[in-house]
């Protein structure tokens, strides 16, 4: 990976994991109704930018549930995810009446981007004071989405190559948006094409109806284990996810004792008070990793080290025996809660391998 762009991921991974955090803290702070709906729309958007972060770096990013809504489901939360963008432009954005769409779709992360980059292009061609309509139905084993714009249309000249590698038209496009929807179809056995007749632009998505689950297949959400009473050191330069961290510990009922660069690391670790548990951004630690964990877990016998670094190459040389979790960036506060808990209840009895939370 070049090292801009992978410096560029890291602040991604960043900024995501901060974003998550308190978006999850506003929803359980809201009540019922549009402003708890609205975070709820920018938590499904940020968990979309999560897994692609985490893709670009070879890792994959778990599915939540079981990652199946109706397909009517799906097109309401795309229609309302882009109803800023919308009311900006003077474009109103609908759910056509009669749309079915009641089968369960599978993969709903890579519905939505498809969907919410067809929405984005029709909003920014279409005219103010005119309307983009979303329709969805059941055609026996695909859904079909589509998406209708009253702009100008698509020029015949540029249909045959539209999915290839066009020219974007659209101010400030790049010209990778629909070929990246078609292949994010095709990769998920769905078809993405462009529908002839007018006026305006017409996209058609394809996408295989997932079978139902029974109740009883459904899984409950794993319990989160305690993180009350424990002592823990939190090594992270960047501010806001160290905000973010300590909030989140001392939410729930843990000591966190948060430093920002190695010199605060060695101080705080030579002052001799033991730690239950250390989570670990490598960045301040400098390239001396290894030998500041080692450190760490002499003056510390029991303490559970977790690295929670966005950075690719995997555990420091030699630094295996001190790590017992790495929850990669960016991550969602509820993950690192979860391992932190399970190592600290005895969940894993051993050091012998380092579970990697992609």
């Amino acid at each position: 990976m070049q090292p801009d762009l992978a410096g560029a991921l890291h602040e991604v991974s960043n900024a995501l994991t901060v974003v998550l955090g308190w978006l999850d803290v506003a929803r359980q702070r809201l009540p019922a109704g549009a402003a708890r709906d609205a975070v709820e729309v920018a938590r499904t958007h940020a968990h979309l930018g999560h897994r692609v972060a985490r893709a670009s770096i070879g890792a994959e990013a778990p599915q939540r549930g079981s990652s199946r809504r109706p397909a009517r489901s799906v097109a309401k939360a795309a229609v309302l995810a882009v109803s800023p963008q919308a009311e900006t432009h003077g474009v109103t954005v609908m759910l056509e009446k009669g749309s079915d769409g009641h089968g369960l779709v599978r993969d709903v992360g890579a519905v939505l981007q498809i969907l919410t980059n067809l929405l984005l292009n029709a909003i920014a061609f279409t005219p103010r004071g005119r309307t983009v309509s979303v329709g969805v139905h059941d055609d026996g084993p695909f859904c079909i989405f589509s998406v209708r714009d009253e702009g100008p249309g698509i020029e015949p000249s540029r249909v045959a190559n539209l999915f290839v590698a066009p020219k974007s038209t659209r101010e400030g496009g790049a010209g990778l948006g629909l070929r990246h929807s078609a292949e994010l179809a095709r990769s998920h056995g769905g078809v993405l094409e462009h529908v002839a007749g007018g006026p305006g632009a017409t996209f058609e998505l394809s996408w295989p109806i997932g079978e139902a689950l029974s109740q009883a297949g459904r899984l409950a959400p794993p319990r989160q284990p305690s993180v009350a009473g424990a002592r823990v050191l939190v090594v992270e330069d960047d501010a806001a996810v160290r905000s973010l961290v300590e909030f989140a510990l001392e939410a729930r009922g843990a000591q966190a004792i948060v430093v920002a660069s190695g010199s605060e690391f060695d101080a705080i670790v030579a002052a001799g008070a033991p730690f239950d548990a250390a989570l670990v951004d490598l960045s301040p630690l400098e390239g001396r990793a290894t030998s500041a964990l080692e450190t760490l877990r002499a003056a510390s016998p029991a303490v559970i080290t977790i690295l929670i670094s966005g950075v690719a190459g995997g555990v420091p040389v030699g630094a295996e025996p001190f790590v017992s979790a790495w929850v990669r960036k960016p991550f969602e506060m509820s993950e690192v809660l979860q391992v932190m808990g399970n190592l600290l209840s005895g969940i894993r009895g051993s050091r012998d391998s380092i579970p990697v939370i992609e």
